[in-house]
């Protein structure tokens, strides 16, 4: 066997993969050049103190130079050794062309990092400037300064040279970001590492510990300054630095930029660009004087809404994303051309800015109003009247109390006095589906496991069903369950559900206990209904599903549409397919593109857009935002703070010829995770909800904010117009933005006035205050329609069957509008899933005289499923209030009493037993 052969096959995998790196590098390096000095060409302009120091090798694994470090096509020494110099390095080296490292020392020299090669063995021009060498293969061209004082910290751009000395907490930390060990710990090293990963604190303590945040935490007596001389501990890494002490913190903070945005301007995200640009309105390149805010006004003057920054001279402009595959922040760091302190974008990585759209002014303005406190976090809810909503969430310390002192975790809220009655909850319903019955019976599926918190046990309630018939804001009803007679046939946590055009609602996947994400162990790749049916060979029992099997990891809380063909729509993961219950075929359709991926813990939102009799009823989904994460990635390898969401949005019909031609994209403005999609009267779409970075859940990623796996809000709401060409669908203009943080378990729903109720947050593991907080406060958007002079209506029966012909009294602001019926089911809403959501326009007929209005019923029940909906009369773009009725006859739904005995016979109730006692002492991190 050839010598080298044999010594690349005998290397761990990791040494194989440099070794063929190295040898590649080798093929391509044989370039006639040297270095520039023995040339005679002019040596590049460095920063005062700095020399070339010698051609340097790499170790064999690794880096010799392991600081700050980037990639530029247009890579020179002098930008190199800037962008090093800045940061307070005392070493750069320039490599392979385009590669630029940084360091303060050599590493790796047990294996050959830092030694010194033959000079001719740095021969590749560089890429910004052939007359200058940069590198080769794993040789570096290194450039040194020896002016640095070795007590005073090199800080990198932005960080104040001072610093101060707080206490640490008594429990926990006063910096909750990120944090290491280091026995060879520099003040330098840790401010680099907390830079580097996006915080504006950082902390050194006890000699060898560094700590970043974004916020100081005074909770148990930390972040309190005291003495400098309280910081008395020696750096591991540099006797003549002090790095805290016991309980003591040498902090630094980042300063704010020098160079501002314009004035209502504001980072957005960095993705990958293509030569099909991102934005792809105007360009320029600038080699001396680009920085984000002179690209800003450069497309600002021209009416740009989005400029970007790239590859440290370039600025491109748009008032659309044309593409975008989102990246870490880290990628698009290359110094600006013309302040290599600040970044512009990376080698093909845009760094988009997005301007705010404004105060709301004018006839079209939106409003946001504060609407009391929930008292319970408004995790799942549902409009059960004109007055009322139905609010569910789990067992926590929530201050909304019931009549035994004990903290409720559901509620019956009043829409008129924004106050909450507290409901009595047996078994656990958090984490739960929801789906109105054909008698208009709300039913709510599955949960979480048994429980004890603030000396009260809940039983296990991922089997149960819990009911609930609606009355009036005065009344009192309240949830009724009996699981010995009335449960699921088999353990459900975070399911979906839809309801049937027989009344019925299936339940379809969700795992068996709780978890961040799916794994083969829990899942429950299956679907069942309720009331049970004897139906595909399972008589009252589960039915296997093999898509909730090729969808795992992330597959619980999938989208499910029910559709006109009687199938249903289901997305999960990065997948979707067509289900036919009633025959149990699924049908595969094709994948999200770009390795989207639209549920839990990735969660985006789904909707599916308005039936009409102009689009002869036929389905149409779309799904936007999620991430494009892999999904093999656990939980603590998430950056919470710079891993970018999805700005994707996929549509597709669902006929033979939409599917055929596969899911259309388009892009929002900005990237969400954990974004809801409220469908309004006229057909319109409101977006909003979610975050920028990071994914749904809490306690599992790193760099969290509190407990977060989820940071950066998105405050303002996006507007899409599905009728309107893509690229000029979505809008913020005359949007108003919150202040309010919407994450994990945050709601939204339309009510029947047309207002958006908004709720809920909680990316914590019981009530918490700290950022991101517990949330109850509500507030309500309102669109420009509820402040226009708007349609009414009298003469609604109560309940209207399939195709049957009503008419209605009503009074028409507009002489020319185009004036319709539109029937709504407003869906149970959590988790970014809006079980249910639907909208159907009716045939309507206008008299002449403009005062009545013959409506027609649905045209049958798969069109609209047997139960209860709203009404809407909506009269060119502005709805009237809505009032509520029956479609069908109001009957139940059917029930099999058989396929009932037979799943009691084969199951357990969910509250006895003592393998439902098993979950008593784990601890659940969702």
């Amino acid at each position: 066997m050839n010598m080298v052969i044999h010594l690349l096959l005998s290397l761990p995998l990791f040494q194989l993969s440099h070794a063929l790196s190295v040898r590649q590098h080798s093929l391509v390096t044989s370039i006639p050049t040297n270095n520039n000095n023995l040339l005679g060409r002019a040596p590049p302009v460095l920063p005062s103190g700095w020399v070339y120091k010698s051609c340097v090798r790499e170790p064999s694994s690794g880096r010799t130079l392991t600081g700050y470090s980037f990639t530029s096509s247009s890579m020179t020494v002098d930008l190199c050794v800037s962008a090093c110099a800045t940061r307070g390095y005392s070493l750069a080296g320039a490599e392979y062309a385009n590669e630029c490292y940084c360091g303060s020392s050599f590493a790796g020299a047990a294996t050959g990092g830092g030694s010194v090669p033959p000079e001719s063995e740095c021969n590749m021009p560089c890429a910004g400037d052939s007359s200058q060498t940069c590198g080769a293969g794993n040789r570096l061209s290194v450039y040194a300064n020896g002016q640095i004082p070795s007590g005073t910290p090199a800080l990198p751009p932005g960080w104040s040279s001072t610093s101060k000395c707080i206490t640490e907490a008594s429990s926990g930390r006063a910096l909750t970001g990120n944090s290491f060990t280091s026995q060879s710990l520099t003040l330098d090293q840790c401010v680099d590492v907390c830079d580097q990963t996006g915080f504006r604190y950082a902390g050194a303590e006890y000699g060898a510990e560094c700590y970043c945040s974004n916020t100081i935490s005074t909770a148990n007596g930390g972040g309190v300054e005291v003495a400098a001389s309280e910081c008395n501990m020696n750096c591991a890494g540099n006797s003549q630095q002090k790095c805290g002490a016991g309980f003591r913190i040498t902090l630094f903070s980042k300063t704010p930029n020098s160079n501002p945005l314009p004035t209502g301007w504001t980072e957005n995200f960095c993705t990958v660009d293509q030569s099909a640009r991102v934005l792809d309105g105007y360009s320029y390149t600038d080699g001396s004087s680009m920085t984000p805010a002179t690209c800003i006004v450069a497309c600002a003057q021209r009416n740009f809404l989005l400029a970007g920054v790239e590859n440290g001279s370039e600025c491109y402009c748009g008032n659309t994303i044309k593409q975008a595959y989102p990246t870490k922040d880290a990628d698009c760091r290359v110094p600006c051309s013309g302040d290599d302190t600040q970044f512009c974008g990376g080698g093909w990585r845009l760094m988009v800015y997005i301007k705010a759209p404004g105060a709301p002014s004018g006839p079209n303005a939106w409003t946001l109003t504060s609407g009391g406190n929930s008292g319970v976090v408004m995790t799942h809810v549902a409009v059960t009247t004109s007055d009322t909503m139905l609010v569910i969430d789990r067992k926590e310390n929530n201050p909304l109390l019931k009549a035994d002192g004990k903290p409720a975790w559901g509620a019956v809220w009043n829409l008129q006095s924004n106050t909450a009655r507290p409901l009595n909850i047996v078994t656990h319903s958090f984490c739960s589906s929801g789906n109105f019955l054909s008698n208009g019976t709300l039913a709510n599926f599955g949960g979480h496991p048994y429980t004890e918190r603030n000396g009260e046990a809940v039983s296990d309630g991922q089997q149960g069903i819990r009911l609930f018939n609606p009355c009036a804001a005065s009344g009192n009803c309240d949830i009724y369950e009996n699981p010995t007679r009335i449960r699921l046939s088999s353990d459900r946590w975070y399911p979906s559900s839809a309801r049937l055009h027989d009344g019925s609602v299936i339940i379809l996947g969700g795992q068996i206990t709780a978890g961040w994400t799916n794994s083969e162990s829990v899942n429950n790749p299956s679907y069942e209904f309720f009331p049970a049916k004897n139906i595909n060979g399972y008589n009252g029992l589960q039915i296997p599903s093999q898509f909730f099997k090729d969808t795992l990891p992330h597959n619980t809380f999938p989208h499910v549409f029910a559709l006109p063909s009687k199938k249903l729509f289901v997305a999960a993961n990065n997948q979707a397919m067509l289900l036919d219950w009633e025959n149990n075929i699924e049908t595969r359709l094709p994948n999200f593109p770009n390795g989207q991926r639209v549920v839990y813990p990735m969660n985006a939102a789904g909707v599916l857009l308005p039936l009409t009799p102009a689009n002869n009823y036929t389905p149409e989904i779309l799904i936007c935002g999620g991430s494009h994460l892999s999904d093999t990635l656990k939980g603590e390898e998430i950056d919470a703070q710079h891993d970018y969401a999805s700005a994707q949005c996929s549509r597709m019909v669902l006929d033979a010829a939409g599917i055929a031609a596969g899911w259309q994209i388009e892009y929002m403005p900005e990237p969400r995770i954990m974004a809801e999609g409220v469908l309004l009267p006229n057909g319109k779409v409101v977006i909003l909800n979610g975050g920028k970075t990071g994914t749904a859940g809490y306690a599992n990623s790193k760099y969290r904010i509190g407990d977060s796996n989820a940071d950066n809000p998105t405050f303002t709401p996006l507007l899409y117009d599905p009728s309107l060409p893509a690229g000029q669908r979505f809008t913020q203009f005359n949007m108003p933005t919150s202040n309010i943080g919407r994450l994990y378990h945050s709601v939204a729903t339309l009510l029947p006035s047309g207002a958006i109720l908004i709720g809920g947050s909680n990316p914590n593991d019981d009530m918490e205050t700290r950022p991101w907080p517990s949330e109850y406060r509500v507030e309500y958007l309102n669109p420009s329609y509820m402040f226009a002079e708007r349609p009414t209506y009298t003469g609604l029966p109560t309940m209207v069957n399939y195709g049957a012909t009503f008419t209605l009294s009503v009074s028409i602001p507009s002489p020319t509008a185009t004036v319709k019926a539109v029937l709504m089911d407003l869906g149970f809403i959590t988790h970014s899933v809006h079980m249910d959501q639907k909208a159907v326009e009716l045939v309507s007929t206008l008299s002449a005289d403009r005062k009545t209005l013959t409506v027609v019923g649905p045209p049958n029940a798969p069109v609209y499923s047997p139960g209860p909906g709203w009404i809407y009369v909506v009269s060119g773009d502005i709805p009237s209030v809505a009032q509520k009725l029956m479609i069908g006859t109001g009957a139940s739904p059917p029930k099999d009493d058989a396929a009932t005995a037979n799943m009691l016979a084969n199951t357990a109730s969910p509250i006895s037993g003592p393998h439902r006692k098993r979950h008593a002492r784990r601890r659940y991190l969702l």
